[in-house]
């Protein structure tokens, strides 16, 4: 439930208990299956009370307790998404490279996989990038990286994974240095991460 209600805008700093306490209560106490009691606000609270009657916080609220109830069937913890590190890698002009990213947690699929530029050399054009994967199988969870020419400097990237639910990874920076082929001058600009298509100028 913290992870989806911390998704949504304007519910990011929202106060959420991270541990399970122990209590009385009969529902737990004298129950003969695993039980939980869900608290998510209270209608004694002003800032409780308009949260309620936010059918974004609502919605957000139920899918944190199915997925809860999901995972917990499944026999899994749960993991905050989180993309591992993404190497910094060596491109021949005209050349591109698929790259894999590796992540941790149960998202809501499809995800989306966005490449954002953080770092582009003067007089280059660097086009950010988003990979849709429908399915947990539908195919790996890779971004292309591509160098149009050549330059002196590393292109800087950052990647994020983003599910169905709005959960958002935090960003992973990595870079790609574009380097001329044998024989070949450096020239300007441009690289693109993504799908996306290669613009120079």
């Amino acid at each position: 439930m913290k992870e989806i209600i911390r998704a949504q805008d304007g519910y990011e700093e929202f106060p959420i208990r991270t541990q399970a306490t122990e209590g009385g209560h009969g529902e737990n106490r004298i129950g003969t299956m695993p039980s939980v009691i869900i608290e998510t606000a209270y209608h004694s609270n002003a800032e409780d009370v308009a949260a309620l009657q936010d059918p974004v916080f609502r919605t957000a609220s139920m899918k944190g307790v199915e997925k809860g109830y999901r995972l917990f069937r499944e026999g899994k913890d749960c993991l905050p998404l989180k993309a591992e590190p993404i190497e910094g890698i060596h491109l021949s002009a005209g050349g591109s490279k698929q790259v894999d990213v590796v992540f941790e947690g149960y998202p809501q699929y499809p995800i989306e996989l966005i490449t954002t530029n953080v770092g582009c050399p003067p007089g280059w054009t660097c086009t950010d990038g988003r990979v849709r994967i429908e399915t947990p199988d539908a195919k790996p969870s890779q971004i292309t990286l591509r160098c149009e020419n050549a330059g002196s400097a590393p292109i800087f990237w950052d990647t994020q994974v983003i599910d169905d639910d709005g959960v958002k990874s935090p960003p992973v920076r990595h870079w790609v240095q574009c380097t001329r082929r044998p024989g070949g001058a450096v020239s300007g600009p441009g690289v693109t991460a993504g799908i996306e298509a290669a613009t120079a100028g």
